[in-house]
């Protein structure tokens, strides 16, 4: 951890150096908050979980980087983005095993559109620069807390995004990663079947009040010997319209072959269960994933110097297996009320409800309240 700081300031140092000669900005957010969350599971073994605490991100994620741009000439310009999360709440760092663990890319700008390289989010995972699906069709931009339900994407190694310039309004983007994940040293090598792979296509139409996108996401997943596994398949479709007094939201997914642990219905233990006891009992998923669709119906209306967010998601998915499907269907609703203080910073409440209910097998049901307070510069 201490050689993760030397290198930080490191970079600091040496950007700071570079600031003379392009146009570098420190950016980032510090939110911290108090969050009470009551759960109930429908396996009786576990016990009821009754818990306040003070955590950061609760409405924003905490994070500070670097970003910057340079003009080349001749309609050229270069850019970079270092983006680290941390926790506001104890000053620790969010990845243990990268130092810029959000994004870390270089990209190319030109009149034919913007070629990006390095670690980025998906189109489809509501994180950085690329954050296309959520940021346009989720009045929450990625759930709240607890509540949400959906199938997302992540945050990816060795990613290639192109992104073309706009033609009446609509504008394309296209992305590979060559390695999902270089920091697993199992993974074989880079590009080949030996990796997880990921790609994706989206299509964003902005005009005017209302803004529109569909998108699909593909995951290539790496072969364990002679055992077949479905690969991993997301379609969005969803979008807004502002009409003055009120933003709606409206989205649509479909999803097959996902692992389980991309499905934010799913408890992390439920998940690492699901996605361990396939045929072959190996780590990643189950014999044939997570299938099902996903709605979403949210809007933010500005009342009295902030924003009210009220959002609903429900989901009908099953854990696929060769021999039988567990199945299950989510419900979730939550509200949060925003109040800015100035332009960068804001005060929040918020409360919601989320139920995953199994079929004969009861129930999972989550209750959250909250408050914090979020800066961003």
């Amino acid at each position: 951890m201490f050689k993760k700081s030397l290198a930080a300031l490191a970079v600091l140092g040496v950007a700071a150096g570079y600031a003379s000669a392009a146009d570098v900005t420190l950016f980032g957010v510090v939110d911290t908050g108090l969050i009470y969350t009551h759960q109930t599971f429908a396996d009786d073994s576990k016990a009821d979980v009754n818990n306040f605490a003070m955590d950061s991100g609760v409405s924003s994620a905490s994070r500070f980087g670097l970003k910057g741009t340079e003009e080349l000439g001749n309609g050229l310009k270069v850019g970079f983005k270092l983006e680290n999360g941390f926790q506001s709440d104890s000053g620790a760092l969010k990845s243990e095993k990268r130092i810029f663990d959000r994004e870390a890319s270089v990209s190319l700008y030109s009149d034919f559109g913007t070629l990006s390289m390095g670690r980025m989010g998906g189109v489809g995972s509501g994180a950085g620069t690329y954050d296309l699906v959520l940021a346009t069709a989720d009045a929450f931009d990625g759930g709240d807390n607890n509540v949400f339900g959906f199938a997302t994407s992540d945050r990816y190694d060795n990613m290639v995004t192109y992104q073309t310039p706009k033609f009446a309004g609509l504008q394309a983007t296209v992305q590979y990663s060559f390695n999902e994940d270089s920091t697993n040293k199992d993974n074989g090598r880079e590009g080949s079947s030996a990796v997880n792979r990921y790609s994706s296509a989206a299509l964003t139409g902005d005009f005017g009040a209302l803004q529109t996108v569909l998108a699909y996401e593909f995951e290539n997943y790496k072969s364990f010997g002679a055992a077949e596994h479905d690969d991993g398949q997301i379609v969005y479709l969803g979008g807004n319209y502002d009409c003055g007094f009120a933003k709606t939201f409206v989205m649509g997914q479909y999803f097959k072959g996902i692992k389980a642990g991309q499905l934010t219905a799913i408890t992390e233990d439920d998940a690492a269960h699901f996605d361990t006891v396939g045929t072959d009992g190996t780590d990643g998923y189950s014999a044939d994933g997570v299938k099902g669709y996903g709605l979403h119906l949210g809007t933010i209306v500005p009342v009295a110097g902030g924003d009210l967010t009220v959002a609903a998601y429900f989901t009908d998915f099953a854990v696929e297996y060769a021999d039988q499907d567990v199945d299950a269907k989510s419900y979730a609703f939550g509200a949060k009320y925003e109040y800015y203080l100035s332009k960068r910073t804001s005060v929040y409440t918020g409360a919601g409800f989320a139920q995953v209910k199994y079929d004969d097998e009861g129930s999972d049901k989550t209750t959250q309240a909250y408050l914090g307070l979020t800066h961003r510069f």
